[in-house]
């Protein structure tokens, strides 16, 4: 009988360990998504449009048209933060971003903006949807 008590004593206590790091986590995400927001109407909205749909106002001037941002997956359905930090940062090449040697935004913002902006980005995912093999 005692062992069970202590026993729950320690899942009891387990689960409240779990529960106030998991908030502290939401919570901390709310901030992220909310400064990545703003970092992304700052810098990105004038191409990417302010729905992130690829639709700014400068794109019809660019060379290629601005992906729609609600929609990075790879092939698997799965949002690619650290592909989409590099790519930020300037550490993948993107022919709308200029030469993998002269990164526009990785100068500019600081790696916690991007990652700011990265979280921001993961939260405005469209569901995954297959396209039809043609």
């Amino acid at each position: 009988m005692r062992h069970r008590v202590v026993l729950l004593v320690i899942l009891a206590s387990l689960c409240l360990m779990f529960y106030s790091v998991h908030a502290g986590q939401v919570g901390q995400n709310k901030e992220q998504v909310a400064r990545g927001k703003k970092l992304y109407l700052s810098y990105c909205a004038s191409c990417h449009g302010v729905d992130a749909s690829g639709n700014g106002p400068v794109a019809s001037s660019l060379k290629q048209q601005p992906p729609d941002l609600r929609r990075i997956y790879a092939k698997a359905g799965k949002f690619l933060a650290e592909e989409v930090r590099k790519k930020i940062a300037g550490d993948l090449s993107s022919p709308a971003h200029g030469r993998k040697d002269m990164p526009v935004w990785g100068m500019i913002l600081s790696r916690e903006d991007i990652n700011n902006l990265v979280k921001y980005l993961e939260s405005i995912q469209k569901p995954f949807e297959a396209q039809p093999a043609d």
